[in-house]
């Protein structure tokens, strides 16, 4: 249930605020009926802290940060508009309000708030770099490129302003700037997906067209990653933040830090209050291809996955991954088909088939599935290795040598290994000439470069090569 669903706010509260009755507006008038236990409990005890010290500023402001940290933000907003009254000189509540009235799509408030929070504190970055944001949200360009060099000034490596310089640039139309600050971002986030986007569209208008392709994938790899702003005062809205959503959230992150059990452990936690709740069913099952406790209750969270949501197709997909893992390959398989059927652009379902098929020696199948993963993925390097080298080793080398030869361009961790497969594809083609050529250079960056542990295998390649006549 959405935490807003059942959270009234008395209008006469806002009323009162624009109004001349008083200089203080009232504390928020609040119904929780249908929240999550453990958010009510939280939001019904700050909100009786303000009430008991009302002439507190900063229990009114914890009361907004209570209810901004679990998305009430309407009644967020009003108890820090009662603590700016309170505390005329805090920080905080004005960049709070901020932050809220961004959230609810006001931006023209949001710039006025964040105007008064940065008169008593100029030197805040976050603060500067979200004026920034609003300011290029409201075409306001020159003023906003004033904002991003303020930050650019205290961090020259901010990834954030470089990426908000680049697309006041690209808006103001000039793509060669906006093409260098994009590429800045990247150097300063190599994972910054929406800065690979804007780096490949502009290197797209401006003619690099090789290079754009290459951006574009990065982008697709790196959809949702975005630097880390170090905000502290953020970090103590996340802090506050409580209820399942918040469990979910710390879910995640642990699963992302390798910590699966732990991870298990918390959605299981989820379950014991919520057996319905659909997320951590489907956390569980993407847990249980890591942590094999979870085994014996597999079976029971696909039945309850299937039956909340049948058409998301990523349970199916889990499940597939699952029996994958157990050997079962015709579970496995009926699952991702399942899935792939749901969304056929889903390029995990794809690739997994394409592994029970390898193992059930069924090569042509397989290739074809992991062409049809690359399709909907083609920046999936170590998948692009698995499709050339089942390619060169079922006698298809001639089809991979097309692919290999531009990837060729790309210098990454995977470029000796492309080096050596193209030159195995074409000793399969008989071109002994070329196989030795590339093989060579595969020989020279190993040794330079690494990985050493490939050293002896090309050594035994050029070996074993026919001799030319």
């Amino acid at each position: 249930m959405k935490r807003g669903a059942a959270l009234t706010v008395s209008i006469l509260a806002w009323l009162f605020l624009w109004s001349c009755a008083g200089p203080v507006p009232p504390i928020p008038t609040l119904s929780v009926e249908g929240l999550d236990a453990e958010v009510r409990d939280v939001i019904l005890t700050a909100q009786k802290q303000a009430v008991a010290a009302p002439s507190s500023g900063q229990a009114s402001g914890h009361l907004g940060m209570v209810l901004q940290a679990n998305s009430l933000n309407q009644p967020a907003l009003l108890s820090y508009q009662r603590a700016m009254r309170l505390e005329p000189k805090e920080f905080a509540w004005r960049y709070y309000s901020a932050l809220v009235l961004q959230q609810m799509s006001q931006p023209e408030k949001a710039l006025d708030a964040l105007a008064g929070a940065l008169r008593i504190r100029s030197g805040y970055a976050p603060a500067v770099l979200r004026q920034g944001d609003v300011l290029f949200q409201l075409a306001r360009f020159a003023e906003s490129v004033a904002a991003y060099q303020s930050v650019l000034a205290q961090d020259p490596a901010s990834a954030e302003a470089l990426y908000g310089l680049a697309r006041v640039k690209q808006a103001q139309g000039d793509m060669s700037a906006a093409e260098d600050f994009y590429r800045r971002a990247c150097q300063a986030y190599p994972a910054f997906g929406a800065a690979y986007f804007g780096l490949a569209t502009v290197g797209r208008s401006l003619g690099h067209e090789a290079e754009s392709a290459k951006n574009f994938e990065m982008a697709k790899r790196y959809t949702n990653d975005r630097p880390r702003v170090d905000d502290p005062l953020l970090g103590q809205i996340a802090e506050l933040s409580t209820g399942i959503s918040r469990r979910l959230d710390e879910s995640n992150q642990l699963a992302k830090q390798g910590k699966m059990d732990e991870a298990a452990m918390l959605n299981e936690k989820i379950l014991e209050r919520d057996p319905e709740n659909p997320s951590a069913i489907v956390n569980l099952l993407y847990l249980a291809r890591f942590v094999t406790r979870l085994d014996g209750q597999v079976e029971t969270l696909y039945a309850q996955a299937k039956r909340i949501d049948p058409q998301n197709p990523v349970a199916y997909t889990y499940y597939g991954v699952i029996m994958l893992r157990q050997g079962k390959f015709e579970a496995a398989a009926a699952a991702l088909r399942k899935s792939m059927e749901l969304k056929p652009d889903n390029a995990e379902p794809h690739k997994w088939l394409g592994e029970i098929l390898e193992q059930q020696n069924r090569p042509a199948e397989a290739i074809q599935q992991y062409q049809r993963a690359l399709a909907a993925e083609p920046s999936d390097r170590p998948l692009q290795m698995k499709l050339w080298w089942n390619l060169i080793i079922h006698d298809r080398g001639r089809e991979a040598i097309p692919q290999l030869l531009p990837a060729l361009q790309i210098d990454d961790s995977f470029t000796s290994m492309r080096l050596v497969l193209l030159g195995e594809a074409y000793r399969t083609t008989g071109e002994i000439s070329k196989s030795r050529q590339y093989l060579e250079l595969a020989r020279d960056r190993v040794r330079s470069k690494g990985p050493p542990d490939l050293l002896p295998q090309i050594e035994q390649e050029l070996k074993d090569l026919p001799q030319e006549r």
